[in-house]
């Protein structure tokens, strides 16, 4: 049955369904995502119930079908598959995310997706998915709101980045997907300490070669080499990382991130910090483990 989900789902934008108001946030983010990717829709719906194999169904019906049916109203030309399966869903997505360019879930799940909260979406599904997961909470799959004076990033994709493995996947994702929709990446590094946040532009490129802040940037300017068209500027800031991440985010594009982290993102294991971010981002959140090939991360692969 794996290899069926597999084959059915390689090579485009896996979106799970479940019919609640999370589901259809990371539905329209998706079919947006997908379009702007140049790549399918596939519609996941599982259903742990069912006596059958995976099956892509050219007539669905039900959760699957009204989930099918958005996604062309909101996506006119978007080529949509529905897939059904009767694996437990964190297997389904699990198994969908070996070939997918990105797996996209609402923040919390009823249905098809029972028990999907929050905690257990990046516990069970972004540690370990073999592509980026992206997690959308409702009011978030649109434009994001419009913020007065100098107040996060808007538009924008926000990169945290702390030098880890992790976090060098995070920034090949934050440029593919920021060379997709046409906007910029702001990568932004903290010194984890305590006390109000502060931050401040940095400019990597001036730094003397060989010096600390150069080696440190260096995996994230050799990734915007690759993509001479999407705009880059650096962040460097003081405080709570998460509290740090959440400022730069406000009414950003996506905010990605590494699942784990070192530096000022040490103990970024789907514990505290993601779990923040993941929890009250104003935007999207994309969260990538350093077991992600680098091409996948990419959209090279």
């Amino acid at each position: 049955m794996t290899e069926l989900l597999i084959d059915a789902a390689e090579g485009g934008v896996v979106v799970g369904a479940d019919g609640s108001e999370h589901g259809r946030a990371a539905l329209l983010w998706a079919a947006a995502t997908a379009v702007a990717y140049e790549l399918p829709l596939i519609v996941l719906h599982a259903r742990p119930d069912a006596m059958a194999e995976p099956v892509m169904l050219s007539e669905p019906g039900g959760v699957l079908g009204e989930a099918v049916e958005l996604a062309h109203a909101e996506q006119p030309g978007l080529e949509v598959r529905a897939l059904q399966t009767p694996d437990a869903p964190v297997q389904s997505l699990l198994a969908a995310g070996e070939n997918a360019d990105v797996v996209v879930l609402g923040s919390r799940g009823v249905e098809g997706f029972r028990g999907l909260l929050l905690g257990s979406t990046a516990m069970h599904v972004a540690p370990y998915a073999q592509c980026p997961v992206v997690v959308v909470h409702p009011g978030l799959e649109g434009e994001g709101p419009d913020f007065d004076g100098d107040v996060g990033n808007p538009g924008q994709v926000v990169l945290g980045y702390d030098g880890s493995s992790a976090s060098n996947r995070a920034a090949a994702f934050a440029f593919r997907h920021a060379a997709a929709v046409g906007c910029g990446v702001v990568a932004v590094s903290v010194e984890a300490v305590r006390g109000e946040p502060d931050t401040w532009e940095v400019d990597p490129a001036e730094a003397t070669p060989g010096s600390d802040t150069s080696a440190f940037h260096a995996p994230v300017l050799v990734i915007a080499a690759s993509f001479p068209e999407v705009p880059v500027s650096f962040v460097a800031g003081t405080g709570r990382p998460a509290e740090v991440l959440l400022g730069e985010a406000l009414g950003a594009e996506l905010l990605v991130v590494g699942s784990r982290g070192s530096g000022g993102f040490t103990g970024l294991v789907m514990g505290s910090v993601s779990q923040k971010v993941l929890a009250h981002a104003g935007c999207p959140v994309a969260v990538l483990h350093p077991g992600i090939p680098a091409e996948t991360a990419a959209g090279l692969a």
